[in-house]
């Protein structure tokens, strides 16, 4: 896959808002669902299956920056709407990738892991990056800092299952 549709739950950017339980209603509903419309979302992402690991990396492209950081400016609160719809995107590329992966390459696969969670490093990003060619391919890039660019754009690894004994354990 390299580009894709997607569909952005108001229920996912509430979530990403931080709403809790509560959902969104009135006037925050109606620009939730405004903004989602006029979102300029580029959803693409590659894949690579490469011996008991799948490497992915998804974005929404460079334009949803742009965007962002003018609504920024506008008001605090479209800020935190696209900030949210960006996550609540880049995470259902990164879902729809994901699901494609372990499609086409059958096993049990652990869940998907990125780099600055846990135990992974964010340097790591680099070398997800680079194995899937991810600059020339979609447009994503690593800063020095180890930050992507894109902003919404993401990085991950989902490892086999390996069990013997009872135990289960997900290699790197």
């Amino acid at each position: 896959m390299n580009t894709c549709e997607i569909t952005i739950d108001p229920v996912e950017v509430a979530r990403y808002m931080k709403s809790g339980a509560k959902p969104l209603e009135g006037g925050l509903l109606e620009r939730v669902k405004t903004l989602i419309a006029e979102a300029p979302i580029d959803a693409r992402g590659v894949w690579k299956a490469e011996g008991d690991a799948i490497y992915l990396c998804g974005t929404i492209g460079s334009r949803f920056d742009q965007w962002q950081r003018r609504l920024s400016v506008l008001g605090a609160t479209d800020a935190l709407i696209a900030q949210a719809i960006g996550a609540a995107a880049v995470e259902a590329v990164m879902d729809r990738l994901e699901a494609e992966a372990k499609a086409a390459n059958p096993g049990e696969w652990g869940v998907r892991r990125s780099p600055g969670y846990g135990v992974m490093p964010l340097s790591d990003s680099a070398k997800i990056v680079g194995k899937l060619d991810a600059t020339r391919r979609i447009g994503v890039a690593v800063t020095e800092d180890h930050l992507l660019v894109p902003t919404k754009s993401v990085t991950a690894v989902c490892s086999l299952v390996i069990t013997g004994e009872g135990l289960s354990e997900c290699r790197r």
